[in-house]
């Protein structure tokens, strides 16, 4: 390939889908990697609160999650910019599968094989799942009340949930809590690609982009405070992914393959992916994730 302005312009415009999954590999692997540093440095004994963070940013390795991390979240900018929402947004999900090696070996135990097994799980099921998802990345002209109507109607579905979550017992408010940062997150997501690829005005996709991962992170946390860490995050990482082949097929009209038999292997798999990512947050406090952090990838 013959790399000039030109040439990199329409490679933005017209999208490179195989550059953008291994971008989006690439962003997972930063991102698994920085979760389980964050992890490893954040719960070790010692002092909490205000302390704990004065002592963190003393330590080196501490920095080079913060790194890995803002690597990780460029590279997702990029491969957004370059496939379709639909298929760069659910390669997150393989956050949970490569953190698990990482996270063993710095603790220095062993991965059981029902944790082998889960990660399996995940990752045949989305590869199943993307069978269904688009294979060419359209960047279609928005107009501006378009993109307002979508973020009205997220808006709207983000305030349900969260009032919903209110009048909730027990357990189900954390998990629809996270439904509503999950719908924040891919939303913020789906306003990134609007960005990267010119399709509306950038600085309100840009803009956008911020709100929703902002308003995702806080109601993560509200989440997290109240319903613990695995119910919401296995939450977090399926929601996410769906909303964004939503607003992927009616916003941007990413084109699905879908036929009666890749539909019966879509399902197949998300039910997969389902059923290892909740094995995998079940595993208990030993688990090499910092989960938190790697719901984060979403926006």
């Amino acid at each position: 390939m013959t790399w000039s302005v030109d040439g990199l312009g329409q490679l933005v415009r017209v999208g490179n889908v195989s550059l953008a999954m291994l971008l989006a590999l690439v962003s997972t692997g930063c991102y698994a990697t920085s979760a389980v540093l964050q992890e490893r440095e954040a719960s070790g004994p010692g002092v909490q609160g205000a302390a704990l963070v004065r002592q963190l940013i003393r330590r080196p390795w501490w920095w080079l999650a913060v790194v890995a991390a803002v690597t990780a979240a460029g590279l997702h900018i990029a491969a957004l910019a370059l496939g379709p929402l639909s298929l760069v947004q659910p390669v997150g999900v393989l956050t949970l599968v490569m953190a698990l090696p990482l996270g063993a070996r710095l603790r220095k135990r062993v991965v059981t094989p029902g944790e082998w097994r889960a990660a399996a799980a995940v990752a045949i099921g989305l590869a199943a799942v993307l069978t269904v998802a688009p294979h060419h990345a359209p960047a279609p002209r928005l107009s501006v009340v378009a993109v307002l109507c979508a973020t009205v109607a997220i808006t709207v579905l983000v305030l349900f949930l969260v009032g919903l979550a209110a009048r909730l017992p027990g357990r189900g408010a954390p998990v629809v809590r996270a439904a509503a940062a999950a719908t924040s997150f891919g939303f913020a997501s789906a306003m990134t690609r609007i960005a990267a690829t010119g399709s509306a005005p950038f600085l309100l996709g840009a803009a956008l982009a911020v709100l929703g991962a902002a308003a995702g992170l806080g109601l993560a946390q509200l989440a997290y405070r109240n319903g613990g860490l695995g119910a919401p995050l296995a939450t977090q990482i399926l929601v996410d992914p769906v909303i964004a082949v939503i607003i992927g097929i009616t916003l941007l009209r990413e084109p699905m393959l879908l036929t009666p038999a890749r539909a019966a292997i879509g399902i197949a798999g998300l039910i997969a992916t389902s059923g290892g990512i909740w094995a995998l947050t079940r595993a208990g406090p030993a688990h090499p994730v910092q989960l938190e952090h790697a719901a984060d990838e979403a926006a």
